[in-house]
């Protein structure tokens, strides 16, 4: 426990800093005022790291052996925005910590670094926007709840929508989401309420597929002769002044569809018991699987209501668009579902990231986590491996690694010289770790940094 009385989490703090010896000072001065921190050493490190953890602080070192500090925290400022970043910077370098700073950064540290300086801006950091963060110890926890999950990655797919609901969210206009089961409509909506002016106030979430007229009516409307307040008031009164998100709208009953819409025309609400309106402050959300406007007979919204909800639309993509952000989805659940069952799981086979890339999800990122949390619980770590991956993947034949028939391992490197079997081995190993630098280092008992400046080297003389 800190000074400040948080308990952080192991992950909450991530310390990237490619100098062994400074990353060992910096490492120790932290552990020791109550900031355990995560470790990296490279620019692909670091983000395996943050996509594992999700930290809420990054000590994050400008001048980084495989890429640019910059593009590093742009990446994990797309993926959580609210991750307090701290950059450290050489004296010859200020300018590019201005830059950062511009760019999002929290705040900005200058080498040498004084074990007070360095501790004085984490403290603050980590107090910074507490009340932002969820508390998500908890195994019981849906994993597809949390916004930042969801939004891991990349692709173009998931960019653009992280992009678009960022754009809204300062909009009081209504906006609908669509999109197939399990592609995270509800951690957007959460998003779009995140970053909104309404984000100090409560978004309520009335889910209407399923659920009986009467009862529908009582959670939306309240119920007089209710024993608790939460019922008494219903969601609409529970959303005043924030966020209304309402699922499957098109199959709410066409009455209680006429009634809610006379409640957005006059902009007003009569609360249960009482005969006096008070004025209705609202965001209305909406998300289905299926487009109102093609849906059928049974499941229709009213013109009307349909023109008061349908303002601005957010299409969720499915993850079979978006497969090149599996490896890093992947790498994010298995770490916190391995937190959570007590696994020592860290890391995937380069076969088993290519086979979960290979499969089509029709149940999306809801599937895609329960699957990883069949094999953590029924296995053990450290590596999740093709073998155990097979048995939970559909039945349909999928393809097997090809790999050549050799007489003798020594076959292939006939007539190489020993520098360009070196270079065949190093890059075959980081291919086996899914480009890892830093698991290939591991395997061939090799410093990273050594792995690094061949690779330079490598590509030099290709120039």
């Amino acid at each position: 426990m800190t000074e400040q009385g948080q308990i952080l989490r192991t992950g909450d703090l991530l310390l990237v800093e490619d100098t062994p010896s400074l990353q060992m000072l910096y490492r120790t001065v932290l552990r020791k005022a109550g900031y355990p921190p995560v470790c990296a050493s490279t620019g692909q490190e670091a983000l395996e790291h943050f996509a594992t953890h999700l930290p809420r602080v990054v000590l994050l070192d400008l001048m980084l052996p495989d890429t640019d500090g910059l593009s590093v925290m742009a990446a994990m400022l797309r993926i959580q925005p609210e991750t307090r970043v701290i950059v450290i910077s050489a004296n010859g370098s200020v300018s590019n910590a201005v830059e950062a700073t511009r760019r999002g950064a929290h705040d900005f540290l200058v080498k040498p670094l004084g074990d007070l300086r360095m501790l004085t801006a984490v403290a603050n950091a980590l107090n910074a926007n507490r009340r932002r963060w969820r508390e998500d110890d908890h195994a019981a926890q849906d994993l597809i709840s949390l916004t930042g999950s969801v939004f891991l990655g990349q692709s173009p797919a998931i960019m653009g929508v992280q992009s678009q609901a960022s754009a809204v969210a300062a909009s009081q206009a209504p906006v609908f989401l669509l999109g197939e089961s399990g592609t995270g409509k509800c951690a957007c909506a959460e998003l779009i309420h995140g970053r909104s002016p309404r984000a100090t106030r409560k978004m309520v979430i009335v889910k209407c597929r399923g659920t009986e007229a009467r009862a529908l009516e009582r959670i939306l409307f309240g119920d007089a002769s209710a024993s608790d307040v939460s019922s008494v008031d219903g969601a609409l009164a529970q959303a005043q002044g924030g966020s209304l998100l309402l699922d499957h709208p098109q199959e709410m009953p066409l009455s209680l569809q006429d009634r809610l819409l006379q409640v957005l025309e006059r902009g007003s609400l009569t609360l249960p018991g009482q005969s006096k309106a008070q004025p209705l402050h609202i965001r209305l959300i909406c998300s289905s699987e299926a487009d109102p406007r093609v849906s059928d007979e049974q499941g229709k919204l009213r013109a009307e209501l349909f023109y008061r909800l349908f303002v601005i639309t957010l299409h969720m993509p499915p993850l079979r668009e978006r497969a090149e952000d599996i490896p890093l989805l992947a790498q994010h659940f298995l770490g916190r579902i391995a937190q959570q069952e007590g696994k020592s799981f860290t890391h995937f086979a380069a076969d088993a990231l290519a086979a979960l890339a290979a499969q089509k999800w029709p149940g999306n990122l809801r599937e895609f986590a329960n699957l990883l949390r069949q094999i953590v619980v029924l296995n053990a770590g450290p590596e999740l491996t093709l073998g155990m991956l097979k048995p939970h993947l559909p039945a349909e034949p999928m393809p097997e690694p090809v790999c050549p028939v050799q007489t003798a391992p020594e076959a292939g490197f006939a007539g190489l010289t020993m520098a360009e079997i070196e270079r065949r081995v190093i890059e075959a190993a980081i291919a086996r770790h899914g480009g890892s630098v830093p698991q290939a280092a591991r395997e061939l008992d090799l410093a990273p940094s050594t792995i690094y400046r061949k690779r330079e080297a490598w590509s030099s003389t290709a120039r």
